[in-house]
């Protein structure tokens, strides 16, 4: 649907082999999010060192700078997938959802619908098809494609909106409490998935919330079991990982990417870090 530039694609699972390279691994992933629908057939996946066979009736949702393998998929694999930017997700993740969501999607990216839930998200998906052809029928720069256009991103939004609503009906989360605490862990999340590229220190996004380093690390510890630098090196090193998996950048380029000073100060951080200099995790 990218055609009429709209902030999300759909993704023919039927055509799932014009997405995936030869080892397995699902293209254009990095700074991505998305998910998958299972009508028909059973599909196996593999995220960072999990492995989930996604069975008729389960979503699988992805997030960014998250290793994704296609293992496997039956030949009668139906279903529909849809994916979007990190820049168009985050506003539904802080206005709806809370931080306990965000980091159990991380962890547990895969739910199993009910029929009824599942029936609404392919009748929204399909409504949003049609809406696209009659689109396409219409003139352009008519009142009418204006209209239908803004039509058509009320429909997506509705549809990102359902997703996250049955995850959280499904993984029977309680509300989160709405401490001062709390809010501090939900505006750390989404700040470090706008900012880990360019910002890899704690006393960035403490100052954001003027909180004093010491403070802010430990009401991350406290609440997410993990160190604020812990949260930060994953993100910075998963991208870094995806980039040197995925994508023919030279190491110099992906170091500016994600813009370390020089491409030695990069090699010697994603060595500390992963045991291996990043020459030697692509050949490995």
């Amino acid at each position: 649907m990218s055609y009429i530039n709209l902030p999300f694609q759909k993704i023919n699972i039927s055509e799932m082999s014009n997405y995936i390279d030869k080892d397995g691994k699902l293209n254009s992933v990095l700074n991505l999010c998305g998910f998958l629908l299972c009508k028909k057939g059973w599909v196996k996946v593999r995220l960072n060192e999990s492995t989930y066979v996604i069975r008729e009736g389960d979503m699988y949702i992805y997030a960014p700078s998250a290793f994704i393998n296609i293992v496997a998929w039956s030949d009668d694999l139906e279903g529909i997938a849809f994916k979007s930017t990190l820049d168009y997700i985050l506003p539904f993740i802080e206005r709806a959802t809370s931080q306990r969501t965000i980091l159990n999607i991380r962890s547990k990216p895969c739910i199993t619908l009910n029929a009824e839930q599942q029936r609404s998200i392919e009748e929204l998906a399909d409504l949003i098809d049609r809406k696209v052809q009659i689109y396409q029928q219409a003139e352009e720069k008519s009142n009418q494609r204006k209209f239908m256009k803004r039509e058509l991103e009320c429909l997506s939004e509705a549809l990102i909106s359902e997703m996250f609503l049955y995850y959280v009906s499904n993984e029977s989360l309680e509300p989160d409490s709405s401490s001062h605490k709390d809010k501090i862990i939900q505006t750390f999340i989404t700040s470090l998935f706008k900012n880990y590229k360019r910002e890899r220190e704690v006393q960035f996004y403490a100052e954001q919330q003027c909180l004093t380093p010491r403070y802010f690390s430990s009401i991350v510890k406290e609440r997410t079991g993990r160190t604020a630098l812990a949260w930060i090196s994953e993100m910075v090193i998963s991208s870094a990982c995806q980039m040197l998996a995925y994508s023919d950048l030279t190491v110099k380029e992906i170091a500016l990417e994600m813009n370390f000073p020089t491409q030695t100060f990069f090699g010697k951080y994603f060595k500390r870090l992963t045991g291996m200099s990043p020459r030697e995790y692509r050949k490995a």
